[in-house]
């Protein structure tokens, strides 16, 4: 198996990395599933050789017990809405990853989380074989090339709609949501009322759109959840505790069927113990201001 198509294979004259203090010694490499480094080998057959007698081992293990192998780690904060988006649509993907809670309002954990991507947004999957994919969107698009229930069309045109309604909650009601929610934590006197005005005037422009596109259809898109519904949920998450849409029927009762879907139900009593620590804190703060 030659280098070029196998990604776990690298002569090391090829391979370098941003954070290396000197070039690796000569030789063949290969990495595990966690991407640890093996070698170097004297040539490409020996690290072959090597990588063959690990997932031999690594089968058999697994065969002698019921654990089923991650198929990646996310990197992710159960207060993000769009790490919420995310582990959506995986729980619904049945996917299986190894998690890792990332506080970036921690400056250790922010240094070395951006040590990993540097852009430091969340969230993020690791590959076992190594590369990272970033971007909620672009996660759930390589989430559905997995097994399990699909949450964007195969067709064309309908997989165009819930790209665009991914889009349009994502920018309208979850980045709304966020600023009403940031601008709530902050004393009257610091609130900056024209944020405010905008993120309100867009997010009663998303009630008016779903209440008008949810007339006679169950999800955002039709009568299939899809990772537009998956927006949705993360969005409602923020909007539903500083907007309400009493007025909005249609809105209320799709935010109660996305509340009542096992994998929002799940990742909101996850997050819930973290968002319950924010408000204490920032109770606390307002107490001794």
């Amino acid at each position: 198996m030659s280098q070029s198509n196998n990604p776990r294979f690298w002569a090391s004259q090829w391979y370098t990395t941003k954070f290396a203090t000197e070039p690796w010694p000569g030789g063949w490499y290969w990495h595990d599933e966690h991407y640890n480094w093996f070698g170097p080998y004297e040539s490409e057959h020996a690290a072959g050789d090597a990588l063959t007698e690990h997932e031999t081992s690594e089968r058999d293990a697994l065969d002698a017990s019921d654990h089923v192998p991650s198929q990646f780690e996310l990197y992710y904060h159960p207060l993000s809405p769009y790490s919420q988006k995310v582990l959506i649509a995986a729980y619904e993907k049945g996917a299986h990853f190894t998690p890792k809670i990332v506080n970036l309002m921690s400056t250790d954990e922010r240094e070395k989380y951006r040590k990993l991507y540097p852009m430091g947004k969340l969230p993020l999957i690791v590959l076992n074989h190594g590369p990272l994919i970033p971007e909620s969107s672009t996660i759930i698009e390589y989430l559905d090339s997995l097994d399990g229930r699909r949450l964007i069309s195969k067709d064309p045109d309908v997989a165009r709609k819930t790209r665009f309604k991914d889009r349009f909650f994502d920018f309208y009601l979850t980045d709304s949501a966020n600023v009403l929610f940031a601008e709530g934590a902050k004393p009257p006197s610091r609130q900056d009322t024209v944020k405010i005005e905008a993120a309100q005037y867009r997010i009663r422009a998303v009630y008016d759109f779903i209440e008008y596109e949810l007339r006679e259809q169950t999800w955002a898109n039709g009568e299939e959840f899809s990772m537009a519904d998956c927006a949705a949920a993360a969005g409602f998450f923020y909007a539903a505790r500083i907007m309400p849409y009493d007025d909005h029927p249609n809105v209320a009762a799709y935010a109660h069927r996305l509340s009542d879907r096992p994998s929002v139900k799940r990742v909101r009593e996850e997050a819930a113990p973290y968002m319950q620590a924010y408000l204490d804190r920032i109770k606390q703060s307002r107490e001794t201001a």
